[in-house]
């Protein structure tokens, strides 16, 4: 199957129906995009030699090997790929061939990495080309980029803490950036089963966002059963381990809030899968440290629900896939494996009855990434007397999966959840929890000349909604 993408976001859609229409007068450069197993983990950006983005790819979930072909018509000129894998294990049998004038060349990632690079040159062949890479030159940091050529002051390295108590030190990774103020918010951000803190540091979006928004973020590293990270939430096939994790987050935030002059209530957790499970646990038994958590595809386990007993009140959010394959939706009671949990809904309703909350908000977000086989439904309840909040993003046909990352495109996880935890702490920041949500229902679409089409029309379409809003889409034939 083969798929045309266009070359430009929605809001670029115009020039690129010109674009593709026009007669090319510099070289035309067609890259084949052929997806592997984890199509969603597969991405690439095309940059010129001022590293200017020219274009992009991003696989998705339920796409794999499949082929996808991209034009552009470029100047003469340096450019490169950037090859990004999110998981950081390569394309999985994914490759990109690049065809220009005479010349054809295929190019992977292979081997266990996040990102790769491959230059060429169009239009002329002095073979001088010299491509500016922008990364860490620290071979001891976190993420350590073996192609930068200039180092951009992002290396983030690895740190140790003692637990008390503990004869082995804990490991973790944390980022302050330069633009973060005293008294600062701390965002923990924790793997899942079998992951680890520098892997969901590349793939969560998380440190970009930091910069951006002037936050601390640390993540943390799981515990080993062998070669296996995890964290201590309670599964059925580790029932004699004694790590005490809640104690490990309780004494690193409060290191981290008193060396780095961060605000102790200011302090939320977020993770994913695993991550979120221990997440769910310190809103039961580290409410005093921490004043929210946010979890994506996470659970509650029946010993964590029955024994819940936060001291104080913690806000609470949840993305979730109808279509996890790992952490069902619908929970499973019978669970010999992980151990038994509720479904989604049911970890909700806990919190919402616990928080004496009521519903504020419900209704679609945009789904502005047709072809992802997701969309996201979103449930806000609020309290008043507890001054909590409980955020549910239901992903519909979505999978165990970071959205944003891979899976559903229509949301980025890491800037929902940060902002989540600026409402909680600001509720002033009405217009953060009422963004692109849209409670109306579609009225009729037209097409670029107006004309009344089907609403799951392909290519440029308006949606006219109930309350005369309207939102624009591009969809894409499969």
């Amino acid at each position: 199957m083969k798929i045309t993408l266009p070359l430009f976001y929605v809001v670029l859609c115009f020039g690129f129906i010109e674009y593709i229409h026009a007669k090319c007068d510099y070289t035309e450069l067609i890259i084949e995009t052929e997806t592997g197993e984890w199509a969603e983990e597969m991405a690439w950006n095309l940059y010129n030699e001022t590293n200017t983005l020219m274009g992009s790819f991003q696989g998705i979930d339920g796409s794999d090997y499949n082929e996808y072909s991209n034009s552009f018509c470029l100047e003469p000129g340096c450019y490169f790929i950037e090859a990004l894998d999110s998981w950081g294990d390569g394309w999985n049998d994914g490759e990109i061939t690049l065809s220009f004038g005479n010349t054809t060349s295929t190019f992977s990632l292979t081997g266990n990495l996040f990102i790769g690079y491959e230059e060429f040159e169009l239009g002329q062949n002095t073979g001088t080309c010299e491509i500016t890479i922008y990364g860490c030159t620290d071979i001891n940091a976190s993420n350590y980029n073996e192609f930068a050529t200039i180092d951009n002051g992002s290396c983030v390295i690895s740190l140790e803490f003692y637990v008390s108590g503990e004869k082995n030190p804990r490991e973790y990774i944390f980022y302050k950036p330069e633009s973060a103020s005293s008294k600062a918010p701390l965002v923990f951000v924790s793997h899942g089963y079998t992951g680890s803190a520098n892997g969901i540091m590349n793939y969560s979006g998380f440190i970009e966002l930091a910069e951006e928004q002037g936050f601390a973020v640390c993540f943390p590293q799981g515990q080993y059963d062998g070669n296996t990270a995890y964290w201590n939430v309670g599964y059925n096939f580790t029932p004699n381990n004694a790590a005490d994790d809640v104690k490990f987050f309780v004494e690193l935030a409060a290191h981290l809030q008193e060396t780095y002059d961060l605000s102790p209530e200011k302090t939320f957790s977020s993770g994913m899968s695993n991550g979120a499970e221990v997440s769910y646990l310190l809103a039961c038994e580290a409410s005093e440290t921490f004043a929210a958590i946010a979890g994506v595809a996470g659970t509650m386990f029946n010993g964590i629900i029955n024994n819940c007993s936060a001291t104080q009140n913690v806000s609470i959010m949840e993305i979730h896939g109808t279509q996890d394959n790992v952490t069902y939706y619908n929970g499973d009671s019978n669970d010999t494996f992980w151990g038994p949990y509720p479904g989604q809904e049911e970890v909700i309703d806990f919190w919402v009855q616990n928080n004496d909350c009521q519903m504020v908000q419900s209704g679609y977000l945009p789904n502005n990434v047709q072809n992802d086989g997701s969309e996201v439904f979103v449930e806000k309840y609020s309290s008043s007397s507890t001054n909590t909040h409980v955020w549910f993003y239901k992903v519909e046909g979505g999978g165990h999966d970071w959205p944003g990352s891979d899976g559903n495109m229509d949301i980025d996880s890491a800037d929902e959840i940060w902002k989540f935890f600026q409402f909680c702490i600001d509720e002033s920041n009405l217009d953060i929890s009422e963004k692109n949500i849209n409670t109306s229902e579609i009225k009729f679409s037209i097409d670029l000349l107006g004309r009344e089409v089907n609403c799951e029309a392909t290519g440029f379409t308006i949606d006219i909604f109930e309350n005369g809003t309207a939102k624009k889409n591009i969809r894409l034939n499969k």
